[in-house]
């Protein structure tokens, strides 16, 4: 049976005079895939930093958990779900001034860095090399180690594969794929790339207007009658 992890209910998230999210709904579940598409600017990645608290939104209810309306949380109380999730950012945000090693050391002091390198198809040697001296296929496998070393209740991955070459974001969709089905991680994607919608998610929910006006398996998503996604989706392709 499938278990809520994440309940977002009729919030609403304006910017001066720019209505950007409209009392939209959406339900996350455990160990479950979630894509959300959408057009650039439809809100896909405020909506993300609205759940992970990172953005406050107007109105309306996020719950995780047992916790009822994160909106509610202190400043004390935020920092600590906020540490639920683990994120890979667009550019992977590694620090230049680091090495990998630091980098790593970064997101969880007390971890063993040998297993996760393995887990993302790295060599113990990149350990010493700085964010520069990588490829961005490297970098972005060294940005999702970080997400992932602190063992996060929820991953959210913001455009995984963009930048990349067709055959490294083929890679790098795989590497997400078995890292997700091995460790049964809650995971959010914001993606343009619907080879990563295909080859990973489980579920879709398709962002316009402020509102999801789709959502469903990932498998059903070519059989939908929305014409507003059958769109965006032939608009990529």
């Amino acid at each position: 049976m499938r278990k809520k992890k994440i309940i977002v209910k009729n919030i609403n998230k304006s910017f001066k005079n720019k209505v950007v999210l409209k009392k939209l709904n959406l339900d996350v579940f455990e160990s479950e895939s979630l894509s959300i598409i959408g057009e650039s600017g439809s809100g896909k990645s405020i909506l993300t930093r609205c759940i992970v608290g990172l953005l406050d939104y107007d109105d309306g209810s996020i719950s995780f958990g047992k916790l009822d309306n994160i909106k509610t949380l202190s400043d004390k109380e935020k920092m600590n779900y906020m540490s639920k999730f683990g994120i890979l950012f667009q550019n992977s945000a590694l620090l230049d001034s680091l090495n990998i090693r630091e980098n790593l050391k970064f997101a969880n002091k007390k971890n063993s860095l040998n297993e996760i390198l393995s887990e993302v198809g790295l060599p113990q040697s990149i350990l010493e090399k700085y964010p520069s001296e990588l490829s961005v296929g490297m970098q972005k496998r060294v940005g999702l180690a970080r997400a992932i070393l602190k063992k996060p209740e929820v991953l959210i991955l913001d455009e995984p594969t963009t930048g990349l070459d067709p055959i490294i974001a083929r890679q790098i969709n795989l590497l997400i794929k078995n890292l997700v089905r091995k460790k049964k991680i809650t995971t959010i994607t914001v993606t343009h790339d619907m080879d990563s919608v295909y080859e990973f998610a489980d579920y879709v929910a398709f962002l316009k207007n402020g509102i999801i006006e789709w959502y469903g398996k990932a498998r059903k998503i070519n059989q939908s009658k929305n014409s507003s996604m059958i769109k965006f989706i032939k608009g990529i392709n």
